[in-house]
C-alpha cells in the first residue's frame, strides 16, 4: 500500500501532500478496511478454533472477497494447518437438492460468510448450504457477518426469526459471530425462547448439544400404530409404552401421539423417492421420532434418522405347525434303528452262549438232560419276554447265562413298556420344519412383505435364489392378517422372529393348548432393530445414550417384547413360554446309565460264578478225597 502511495506521489505531486484529496480518502478508506477485515477474520478463526475444537471446516461464500480469502489463509495456516472445503454460496434459480453423501472425515464445523450475508437476508445463504448436499446434520454452523452491525431491539428479533429459520430447516446447532466494537458470539436455545451470549465459552461444540437435553416441557410429535396382524385391539394410540415414557421424562418434554396419516404402520421408502406409513410422516417432519422398533436399511441415509442398533432380530418364516402322528408309527419311530440291532445282537448272543455252555456243561458234568436244543430255545426266550419258565438244568454256567438273561430282560423291557405306555398315553407330532432345505422340500408359496422384499433378496444364497423367487409373492400388512385369521397354511409368512413367535403363543391361535403356527428355526434375514427420527434431528445423540443406558442392564430388550406385545403382560409381568419341546426317540444316550448298571450286574454275577465254581470244585475233590481214603 505504501508502494502504491510513493508511486502516486511521483507521478501526481500536486495531490500527494493533500489528504483531502477524492484519491487519497479512497485510498486511506480502503486501507483501513482492509485491515480492520484482516484482523477481525484472524480473530474470528481464532475464537473458532478454541471453542469448538474442532478439525475440518467448510466455507461458505459467495463472492470470494478479501475477507473470506484472509480466513481460508488463516484457517489453513492456525496451528498445524487444517483442511477446509469451499461451497458456493451464492443464489441459485435451480433448487434441486442433492441426497447427502455420507461423510466421512469426522467433525465438521461450517463456517459461512459473504459480502451480502446479514440478519435479514440469510435464507439464500442457508438454502444454498442445505442445496450442496454435502451438510451433515447436527454440525455446527458458524455465520459471520464482516461487517460491523449497530444492536438495538430490532437486531435481537432479526436474529430470533435467523435462529427459527435455521431450525425449520434442520440447523439445530447454530451461532451468529458479529462485530459490535468486538467480536460476539450468539446462540438460540429454542426451548426457553433464549438468545445467549457464548463469546467466552471455551467449548462451544458441547454446550450445543447439551441444550437438547432439557426440552422444558416443550412438545415432541411422537409416530404411534398397532400391527394389524400382531394386535387384536382397536381405539386410539397413546404414549403409554414404558419406552415412550422413559425417554420423555428424561428429555423433560410432552408427549403428542400421531397415528399415521396414511393409515400405515412403518411404511417404507418408495423407488420415486416418496415414502409411506410413519417413514412418510418423519421425512415430512409431521412427527419428530419413532419409539416403534424397525429394521435397519441403508437406503434411510438422507431421508431419516435412526439409533444406533442395539438390539437384534431375524426375518423367519411363519409356517403350519405339525400335524398328529399315528400311535403305531410314534412308537415304532421312538426305537432308532441302532437300538433295536443292539437289542436283537444281545438275544441272539445270550442265547448262543447258553446253548453252548448247556451243550459243554452236560458233557463234562455227565448230567442227565432230555430236552433237546429247540425246547431250551423257547425256555430263554420266555426269559426274555418275563415269562415264567422252570429251568432244570443245573450246570453252573448255563444258570449263570440264565440269570444274565433275566437281569438284561427287566432292565430292557421296563424301558421298552415305558416307551409304549407314553406312546399311548400321550399325542406326538410328526417334526416340525426347522430349516429352509425342508421348507423347499414343500410346495408352500412364500408370502414377503414389500418393505422386507429387498433385503430379503439380497440375504438368498445361490443355491435358494432362483427357486425361492419364483415361490415368492408380495402380501401387505392386510394380507398378512387375513392369511392368519382364515388359517391359511399353504403361505410361509415371512416375519420378524419376535412376531411370528408372538402370534404362534397367541391364545386365538392355539387349539387345546397347541398352537397352530410355528417359527421356522433356521432364518435366512438377520437384522438389526432401530428407532426412527426425522433427518437431521438434534435428539439424536441423546436417544442413543438413553437407549445404550437402557440395553446395559437389559431392559431395552424386555421392554422391546414387552411393550410391542401387549398380550405378554399379565399384571405387569412379561410371559415368555418356550415352544413344545419335541419327543426325541430313544438312542443309546438315553439309556447309557441303564447299561452301566447291567455291567455291573453282570460283574457281580461272574464273580458268582468263579465262587461257586471254586466251591463246586472244592467240594468235589474233597469228595474224591474221601473215597480214595476208603
Amino acid at each position: 500500500m505504501f508502494l502504491i502511495l510513493i508511486t502516486i506521489t511521483l507521478l501526481h505531486p500536486s495531490i500527494s501532500i493533500d489528504p483531502d484529496s477524492p484519491l487519497s480518502k479512497k485510498i486511506f478508506t480502503y486501507h483501513n478496511q482492509t485491515s480492520f477485515k484482516a484482523e477481525y477474520a484472524f480473530e474470528v478463526v481464532e475464537k473458532i478454533f478454541n471453542a469448538f475444537k474442532q478439525w475440518f471446516f467448510t466455507i461458505t461464500f459467495c463472492d470470494f472477497t478479501y475477507f473470506e480469502n484472509r480466513i481460508l489463509k488463516y484457517t489453513e495456516n492456525y496451528g498445524y494447518g487444517y483442511p477446509v472445503m469451499l461451497l458456493n454460496g451464492c443464489p441459485d434459480a435451480n433448487k434441486t437438492k442433492v441426497k447427502p453423501r455420507i461423510n466421512r472425515h469426522g467433525a465438521t464445523a461450517y463456517l459461512v460468510t459473504s459480502n451480502e450475508l446479514s440478519l435479514d437476508g440469510s435464507e439464500f445463504v442457508i438454502e444454498a448450504l442445505m442445496r450442496t448436499g454435502v451438510f451433515k446434520p447436527r454440525s455446527a454452523v458458524i455465520f459471520v457477518i464482516n461487517t460491523p452491525v449497530e444492536m438495538d431491539s430490532y437486531f435481537f428479533y432479526t436474529m430470533k426469526l435467523h435462529f427459527r429459520l435455521l431450525l425449520s430447516r434442520s440447523i439445530t446447532n447454530s451461532v451468529m459471530v458479529l462485530y459490535c466494537h468486538r467480536l460476539i458470539m450468539y446462540t438460540y436455545n429454542p426451548f426457553n425462547n433464549e438468545i445467549k451470549d457464548i463469546t467466552n465459552v471455551r467449548d462451544v461444540g458441547r454446550l450445543l448439544a447439551q441444550q437438547y437435553n432439557n426440552l422444558f416441557r416443550q412438545e415432541l410429535r411422537l409416530s404411534v400404530f398397532r400391527k394389524m396382524y400382531v394386535s387384536n385391539v382397536n381405539g386410539p394410540v397413546y404414549c403409554d409404552s414404558r419406552l415412550a415414557k422413559t425417554v420423555m421424562k428424561i428429555l423433560n418434554a410432552t408427549c403428542k401421539p400421531l397415528a399415521p396419516r396414511d393409515a400405515n404402520t412403518v411404511g417404507d421408502l418408495l423407488k420415486n423417492g416418496t415414502a409411506t406409513g410413519v417413514t412418510a410422516d418423519l421425512m415430512d417432519g409431521y412427527t419428530d421420532l419413532e419409539l416403534n422398533s424397525r429394521i435397519l436399511k441403508n437406503s434411510y441415509y438422507g431421508y431419516i434418522d435412526t439409533t444406533y442398533p442395539l438390539v437384534q432380530d431375524e426375518l423367519c418364516f411363519l409356517v403350519k405347525k405339525s400335524l398328529k402322528q399315528s400311535t403305531f408309527m410314534t412308537t415304532l419311530k421312538l426305537i432308532s434303528v441302532d437300538m433295536l440291532l443292539l437289542c436283537i445282537f444281545n438275544v441272539i448272543f445270550f442265547i448262543s452262549v447258553a446253548l453252548v455252555s448247556r451243550a459243554l456243561e452236560k458233557g463234562i458234568w455227565n448230567l442227565n438232560d432230555k430236552r433237546d436244543s429247540s425246547s431250551t430255545v423257547v425256555d430263554l426266550i420266555k426269559c426274555f419276554i418275563r415269562q415264567t419258565v422252570d429251568i432244570k438244568f443245573t450246570g453252573p454256567i448255563f444258570r449263570c447265562v440264565v440269570f444274565l438273561i433275566m437281569f438284561y430282560s427287566l432292565v430292557v423291557d421296563c424301558a421298552v413298556d415305558g416307551i409304549i405306555t407314553s406312546a399311548i398315553a400321550y399325542p406326538r407330532y410328526k417334526p416340525d420344519i426347522n430349516t429352509i432345505s425342508e421348507l423347499l422340500q414343500t410346495n408352500l408359496t412364500f408370502a414377503v412383505h414389500n418393505r422386507h422384499l429387498h433385503i430379503y433378496n439380497r440375504s438368498l444364497g445361490g443355491d435358494y435364489y432362483s427357486v425361492i423367487t419364483k415361490r415368492t409373492q408380495i402380501f401387505s400388512d392386510t394380507q398378512i392378517k387375513e392369511a392368519i385369521l382364515k388359517r391359511q397354511f399353504q403361505y410361509a409368512i415371512l416375519l420378524r422372529k419376535t412376531d411370528a413367535q408372538f402370534i404362534s403363543r397367541q391364545q386365538s391361535n392355539m387349539i387345546n393348548g397347541r398352537p397352530l403356527f410355528h417359527t421356522v428355526e433356521e432364518c435366512p434375514v438377520p437384522c438389526s432393530i432401530v428407532y426412527g427420527l426425522r433427518y437431521g434431528s438434534p435428539y439424536l445423540p441423546k436417544l442413543n445414550n438413553i437407549l445404550h443406558h437402557l440395553n446395559q442392564g437389559g431392559i431395552l430388550q424386555y421392554w422391546s417384547k414387552s411393550d410391542e406385545y401387549i398380550l405378554y403382560r399379565t399384571n405387569g409381568k412379561s410371559i415368555y413360554g418356550d415352544e413344545n419341546k419335541e419327543r426325541k426317540p430313544l438312542s443309546n444316550e438315553n439309556v447309557r446309565e441303564i447299561f452301566v448298571v447291567m455291567l455291573i450286574g453282570i460283574s457281580v454275577s461272574v464273580l458268582v460264578f468263579f465262587i461257586e465254581i471254586l466251591i463246586n470244585y472244592f467240594s468235589f475233590s474233597f469228595k474224591i478225597s474221601k473215597i480214595l481214603r476208603r
